[in-house]
């Protein structure tokens, strides 16, 4: 009786905690490969250029924030781990406007505080409407993490906005450009949402067209895409489809058992997917040349002209066994920056002063034998 109690008077957290967990596993067990591929597609840095460059942009916060998010990525489980605190938030924060006497929403619905008060004492079950939508778009290969960010922040935003009207309407004012330069389109969540009266919502929306259309002028962007977000949508088809981003992943962590069962066909080569693919198999083959170019080619077709890490590193390593270190040293003070290849960097500049530890890699030490003693140097 007592664990009943205790489950009613605390069923709200309970399904919140029940529903981070199910976000977790989700990305886990069933969409890594899309994690993988998305940290694969960028290069996040330790340093001030790399934020200035960020901040010099409308929603350029959201993007950097972002980014730094998906660096950690690489290892699935933090990847998952950060997605089930991104939507477990954003239901906080959406339960908040919600249910808090003195929050927002509530005390500017009059459906929703009036008509249907057994809504108004359910009004959790509202909470998970963004959340499932932003799970939705996380899933859609095209999409980055920033409008994900952006939302979640927004929201955030939203839930700091005073009571008394008036207040509320002049910090709005304050918050919807200075929101839109840093979160992008995703502001208009504020403008949207309950503040005051129709004249001051009509003012925040022209107030935001103004800053969407000045945005244009100062940046090198078309309007079409500073209206959509210029880090919210990768247009085009080269990210690469679920299949493709399977078959890379388990072909970079050399699963070759599970490769044999699950490919009956070599995938197209059209994506920045199964360009990386291309570049495995080929190093696996001791095709060094082939390996590299791969690896640059998709470096070179992400869609939102990032540079990625992932493909730095290779062209370090093919670098190294061809011999062209002034080439791997200047891949490897970029990947000094970062924070999950750092180490591995450090490791191949130790192997650069000194050549004759390159045996203590068999994978090199092999693979330098075979480049130098082919006869088409140029192909492998």
């Amino acid at each position: 009786m007592k664990l009943k109690t205790i489950i009613n008077s605390n069923r709200q957290f309970l399904l919140t905690a029940v529903f981070g967990v199910a976000v977790f596993c989700f990305w886990l067990f069933w969409l890594p490969h899309l994690m993988v591929a998305r940290e694969g597609m960028q290069l996040f840095l330790w340093n001030t250029d790399y934020l200035m460059e960020r901040l010099t942009m409308p929603g350029g916060l959201a993007q950097y924030l972002g980014e730094f998010i998906v660096q950690f990525f690489l290892n699935p489980v933090y990847g998952a781990l950060w997605y089930a605190v991104l939507l477990v938030a954003a239901q906080l924060l959406m339960w908040r406007l919600f249910s808090n006497k003195r929050s927002l929403l509530s005390n500017n619905l009059p459906l929703l505080s009036n008509n249907l008060p057994l809504l108004r004492n359910k009004a959790w079950l509202l909470s998970y409407i963004v959340p499932f939508v932003l799970w939705a778009l996380a899933c859609t290969p095209n999409i980055p993490m920033t409008p994900i960010v952006a939302v979640v922040l927004t929201l955030a935003l939203m839930n700091l906005l005073p009571k008394a009207r008036k207040a509320r309407f002049v910090t709005a004012c304050v918050m919807v450009p200075v929101g839109y330069w840093l979160l992008g389109p995703a502001i208009v969540l504020m403008v949207i949402a309950p503040i005051t009266s129709i004249v001051y919502h009509i003012s925040l929306f022209v107030l935001l067209v103004f800053c969407i259309v000045g945005s244009a002028w100062l940046t090198p962007y078309p309007l079409r895409q500073v209206a959509r977000g210029i880090d919210y949508y990768w247009e085009g088809d080269k990210v690469g489809t679920y299949e493709e981003m399977e078959y890379d992943m388990e072909m970079r962590r050399q699963r070759w058992e599970v490769m044999a069962t699950k490919v009956e066909q070599p995938p197209t080569l059209k994506s920045v997917s199964s360009a990386f693919l291309m570049s495995e198999i080929s190093l696996s083959m001791g095709m060094v040349n082939l390996s590299q170019r791969s690896a640059f080619e998709a470096m070179e077709a992400i869609p939102n002209y990032n540079k990625s890490a992932r493909a730095l590193r290779r062209l370090v390593e093919t670098n190294i066994i061809t011999g062209q270190y002034d080439v791997a040293r200047k891949y490897i003070a970029i990947l000094e920056e970062t924070t999950f290849y750092r180490g591995w960097a450090r490791k191949m500049t130790a192997l650069m002063d000194h050549p004759e530890q390159i045996k203590d890699y068999p994978l090199y030490d092999r693979l330098k034998e075979i480049y130098d003693n082919g006869k088409d140097q140029f192909f492998y």
